[in-house]
């Protein structure tokens, strides 16, 4: 009896299911009370709220009546007839005069009260003569619940215990049993020793679901065994085969080392010969480059002199910090908040050296457009109106936010053989000067493309309707780092960048002041036969003669 109760109560299958029909029972127990309390609730208050309304419609012109002739002995007898009634527990009667009547005692919560307007009829007239107040207390109505609830939740429990206690045993004894059995079975099994079936006990018939697993479990065990034994046999085959592939291996392994010393030897001569080249070509760039940079020399340092001396004075002011953090940390007097001023002005420091070398790095890329180096690039022919509307879209991408219209009038077949690149960074410039600097104060933002062929010079025409330039900065716009919104982070490279890339296409750029849309217009021109070579628009030496320009 021990080892049964034991196993029964140690079958986890069966306590899952067991929990979950408790846990299920218990929810629809909870459920179903709750409802019926509710609808008891709902009875009782109803039953008292016809009390309200039988007294409204019995009593009510007795009491006006009664306190309308001033009869005591009356309004008394009323009163105690109705604080007779059930689960009725205070009146209250209070007329005009200020006269009150009581029976019973006030009951501060759980109560239903409601007060009845005494009105006397005398004549054609309706008098008010006071006021009936009634209280009824909701104690018992509460007390009767919470004992239905106590005996429906308790003999549920027990019909669900018992309930559950017979549904874990017929899982035990229809199914746990026979997977222990199982189990035992699998861990006993060993494809060495003899074959021994696998049996459930007698009550199982043939063709129940038991049965069936232990003749499929017996089936699977007689091809395993015959498995098992072929493996066996070709264990030996397979050990002899891998010491010939050892072997083959190994030779292999002779050959591709072999081959790799080889390798190895004739890729350190190119590599050889490949540094000597290298160093060759590096001495030639160097020489272009150092003969370009001195005309680069001199804008690059009055640009960006300004953030490099505001991080040189952070810098020293952070070596007086460390060294007024040592002194108070070796000191004895040292505050935490002496300590923490110290390195809050050192983080502002290199707050302000981080921001100005980021300034100054990016006054140097933006340089670098200044230039105008392109690659060597050959003069393709491609369709004007197309390139410049991609053009426009790559550079619009960085004005998302606003709305411009832009309209394109270039003949749709017009096309033209020249450096795209070069192109493209003239008008990316320019519009983006126009998207920069023109639609500040207006309200529709417009601006027109126009180009047109004559003798093999294109002419291309870009004007917005802005507040255009003045004639001062006109003057000056072509001019490298001239610029006026230097306050908004503008540096003044565009336009010099646009002039220095019409030069490279042998043209050139110029401001019109006044234009058909009453704003900026700048009208480019170059030639589009093709150069005498292909090397002068990368020539060190003219591009060396342009940066010195700049």
């Amino acid at each position: 009896m021990h080892t049964f109760t034991s196993r029964l109560i140690k079958s986890q299958i069966g306590r899952k299911l067991t929990i979950s029909i408790i846990l299920f029972s218990s929810l629809i127990t909870l459920i179903t009370t709750g409802f019926q309390l509710v609808n008891d609730y709902k009875g009782d208050v109803d039953r008292i709220t016809r009390q309200f309304t039988s007294i409204e419609k019995v009593n009510l012109d007795v009491l006006a009546a009664s306190i309308w002739v001033i009869d005591e002995r009356l309004i008394n007898t009323q009163i105690n007839g109705l604080i007779q009634l059930p689960d009725i527990t205070y009146i209250s009667i209070h007329d005009d005069s200020g006269q009150v009547w009581t029976s019973g005692t006030p009951t501060p919560e759980n109560t239903i009260e409601k007060t009845f307007e005494l009105t006397y009829d005398s004549g054609n007239d309706t008098i008010a003569v006071g006021s009936l107040l009634v209280q009824a207390d909701l104690k018992a109505v509460y007390e009767k619940l919470l004992k239905r609830a106590i005996i429906i939740l308790f003999f549920n429990a027990i019909k669900t215990f018992i309930v559950a206690g017979f549904i874990l045993f017929l899982v035990w004894y229809m199914v746990a049993r026979h997977l222990h059995m199982l189990s035992l079975y699998c861990q006993r099994l060993d494809l060495d020793s003899p074959f021994e079936p696998l049996k459930f006990d007698q009550n199982n018939k043939e063709g129940d679901e038991f049965h069936q697993v232990s003749s499929a479990i017996n089936t699977m065990q007689q091809q395993l065994r015959t498995s098992f034994s072929d493996i066996k046999k070709s264990k030996q085959e397979l050990q002899d085969a891998l010491t010939d592939r050892e072997r083959l291996l190994a030779l292999e392994t002779s050959y591709k080392e072999e081959l790799a010393r080889q390798v190895k030897e004739r890729t350190q001569e190119l590599e050889q010969s490949l540094l000597v080249l290298k160093r060759a070509q590096e001495v030639l760039v160097e020489q272009e480059k150092m003969a370009a940079l001195g005309g680069l020399v001199s804008g690059v340092a009055h640009e960006i002199n300004t953030p490099i001396g505001i991080c040189l004075t952070a810098a020293t002011s952070q070596m007086i910090h460390v060294k007024e953090l040592l002194q108070l940390i070796h000191g004895e007097d040292a505050t935490l908040e002496e300590i923490n001023d110290i390195l809050e002005e050192h983080q502002e420091s290199c707050a302000l050296i981080v921001n100005n070398i980021t300034k100054a790095s990016t006054l140097i890329q933006k340089f670098k457009s200044v230039a105008a180096r392109q690659n060597p690039e050959e003069l393709k022919t491609f369709n004007l109106r197309q390139a410049l509307i991609d053009s426009h879209e790559s550079m619009k991408i960085l004005f998302t936010e606003q709305e411009v219209e832009v309209q394109f009038d270039i003949a749709p077949e017009l096309e033209i053989k020249t450096n795209q690149s070069l192109l493209k960074q003239i008008t990316g410039n320019v519009l983006s000067n126009s998207y920069s600097h023109a639609f500040k104060k207006v309200e529709k933002s417009i601006i027109i493309i126009r180009a047109k062929l004559v003798d093999n010079n294109l002419s291309i025409s870009i004007q917005d309707n802005g507040p255009g330039i003045s004639t001062e900065a006109a003057t000056h716009i072509f001019e490298p780092f001239y610029t006026t919104s230097r306050s908004e982070g503008a540096t003044g490279l565009g336009l010099s960048a646009a002039y220095n890339a019409a030069i490279l296409l042998k043209g050139n750029i110029r401001f019109e002041p006044e234009c058909e849309l009453g704003g900026a217009c700048f009208l480019i021109s170059f030639p589009i036969t093709p150069y005498s070579t292909d090397d002068e628009l990368s020539d060190p030496i003219s591009q060396s003669g342009l940066m010195n320009q700049v």
